[in-house]
């Protein structure tokens, strides 16, 4: 993302927004969980197929 560049961070402006990218308020957070449950709800978010299985995996976890 070119505009998190660190060239790109030289105001109080640029660092508050990626601050708030990286770091949203509780408000936002519950936001969010609220609209990706409503879209979910109405059949908007795609169907999640299980994982493959690795054998790798499943050696290890057996072993």
């Amino acid at each position: 993302m070119p505009d998190f560049e660190s060239r790109n961070l030289d105001d109080a402006e640029s660092l508050a927004r990626l601050a708030e990218l990286l770091h949203p308020t509780k408000a936002a957070r519950t936001e969010a969980k609220a609209r990706g449950r409503r879209r979910a709800a109405a059949g908007l978010l795609p169907d999640q197929s299980p994982a493959p299985a690795d054998p790798t995996t499943s050696a290890l976890q057996h072993a």
